[in-house]
C-alpha cells in the first residue's frame, strides 16, 4: 500500500548533508540468511541496528556517489526525509551490462508502505535509460530485507560481482533483469 502524502525526487547534495539524518534506520533483526552450498539458510539471530552504525562511511560514499554524477533519490513526508535510494551510473559486470543499486534507506515507520519499491522503480526507469540489462543489489542478510528484494523480483544471484562480493562477502548478492 503506497502512502499517498510522500513526494519523490532526485536530491541535491546539501540535501544528503544536512538531511541523511533525518531517516530512523533503526531496526530489530531475528532471522539472518547465509548463502552456503548455493543455496540460502535463514537462521535465527538476534541483533538490533541502531541509527547507521557505519553513518561515517555511509554518509562519505553517498557524497561522493553524488560527486561523481551517479543518480540519488528521495522520498519526503512533508519537508522530512523518510526514504532514500542510490545508484551508481557505470556499467559493471562481466559483460558491463549491470547496474550497481548502492543503497537503500526507508525509516522505520515509513517501512512496508511502498516507497522503497516506488524508489527502486524510478532507478531501474533511470538503469534502462543508461542502457543496463541487469541491477545489482548486495543485499544486507536480514529476512526481512532480502525478502523485500525478492518480492520487487530480485534473485539471489549465482555470478556475484567479485569487488561488490569482497566487500561485503556475508551480504546476499541478488540482481535484477530489466
Amino acid at each position: 500500500m503506497e502512502k499517498e502524502n510522500i513526494t519523490y525526487r532526485a536530491l541535491e547534495r546539501d540535501e544528503i548533508i544536512n538531511k541523511f539524518d533525518e531517516i530512523d534506520s533503526y531496526e530489530t533483526i531475528e532471522d539472518i540468511y547465509y548463502f552456503r552450498d548455493g543455496k540460502l539458510v535463514l537462521e535465527k539471530e538476534y541483533r538490533e541496528v541502531k541509527h547507521f552504525d557505519s553513518w561515517p562511511e555511509r554518509f562519505e560514499d553517498l557524497t561522493e556517489d553524488y560527486d561523481n554524477g551517479y543518480t540519488i533519490l528521495g522520498a519526503f513526508d512533508g519537508e522530512k526525509l523518510v526514504g532514500l535510494v542510490g545508484m551508481r551510473r557505470d556499467l559493471i559486470g562481466e559483460n558491463n551490462d549491470t547496474i550497481n543499486l548502492s543503497t537503500c534507506f526507508i525509516s522505520k515507520n515509513y517501512r512496508k508502505q511502498g516507497i522503497a519499491t516506488k524508489l527502486i522503480d524510478m532507478l531501474k526507469e533511470r538503469a534502462r535509460q543508461l542502457n543496463g540489462k541487469k541491477m545489482y543489489v548486495s543485499a544486507a542478510p536480514s529476512k526481512n530485507t532480502v525478502h523485500f528484494y525478492m518480492g520487487i523480483g530480485f534473485q539471489v544471484t549465482t555470478e556475484p560481482i567479485k569487488e561488490i562480493f569482497d566487500e561485503n562477502p556475508k551480504d546476499i548478492q541478488m540482481e535484477f533483469i530489466l
